[in-house]
Formats: structure tokens, sequence, C-alpha cells
């Protein structure tokens, strides 16, 4: 879809991108970047689908979802000759 259907689904929804930006815990912008694919969020992705009732596929149909897993840091990290 083009961003501007997006938008335009969104807003027959009575969505606006502010709400859904917080919903999602996000920005307004990261919201906007996602819709116009300067950004990848999954959960961003995942929640405009839901809310305007199309799969992600047909939604962005050029753009896969992708996942990252983040790094875990240690719990503890210890530098040489610190003392605890």
């Amino acid at each position: 879809m083009h961003p501007e259907e997006i938008k335009a689904a969104l807003r027959m929804k009575g969505v606006t991108l502010t709400a859904l930006g917080e919903s999602a815990g996000v920005s307004r912008s990261m919201v906007t970047h996602v819709i116009h694919g300067h950004a990848k969020s999954a959960h961003v992705m995942e929640l405009i689908s839901k809310t305007i009732g199309k799969p992600v596929a047909a939604i962005w149909k050029d753009k896969p979802v992708l996942r990252r897993k983040r790094p875990v840091a240690p719990a503890a990290v210890t530098r040489v000759g610190a003392s605890a």
C-alpha cells in the first residue's frame, strides 16, 4: 500500500499516528518512518496491520518484516583488577 493509503485507512478507523505511537511505545515520527518504509519495526507494522485489518504482507508487499534479536548484556561485568 502507498503510505497515504495506510494513513487514510488509519484515519477511517479513527486512529491518529500519535495515538498509534503511544500504543506502540514509540514516537509519532517513528510511526511515520515505518509507514513510509524508512524504518523497520515489526511491532509497529503488526499494530498497524491489526488496526486496519490487513496482513502485514498486504500492506508492505516489498518490505519484509525483519526481526532482530537484541544482544543481552551480561548481568554483572567486573573489570580486571577491580575489587568486589
